[in-house]
């Protein structure tokens, strides 16, 4: 990892976010959950980056992929404020349900290609 990798955590970023946006604003007008769309792109970020894995590493898998568009991809923040909003609003079986679903289901993704 050396700071010449950096163009490529920067491209992949930018595409991680976007799809990120993309996704969010797609579940808006579809008037689905906006957590909907959180719980997914965290277990496409998982498959995806598991996948990954199993190719060799260079700095299109590891920089490009890995760290920027899986990175902007996948989002613990947003989970954060989703799961904050729902406690606030006295929504706590959904509340549950958004953090242990992101975390069950990216840890089982997990286990299930780490093999």
């Amino acid at each position: 990892m050396t700071w010449m990798s950096l163009p490529y955590v920067f491209i992949g970023g930018g595409l991680g976010a976007s799809l990120r946006w993309g996704l969010a604003l797609l579940f808006k007008e579809l008037n689905f959950s906006l957590w909907g769309s959180t719980l997914l792109v965290n277990c496409l970020g998982t498959v995806f980056y598991f996948l990954s894995l199993k190719s060799p590493n260079s700095d299109f898998t590891q920089h490009l992929l890995r760290f920027g568009l899986f990175g902007a991809l996948t989002t613990f923040s947003t989970l954060s404020y989703e799961v904050a909003s729902a406690v606030k609003s006295g929504q706590y079986g959904t509340a549950l349900a958004i953090f242990f679903l992101n975390i069950f289901a990216g840890v089982l993704i997990a286990i299930g290609m780490f093999r």
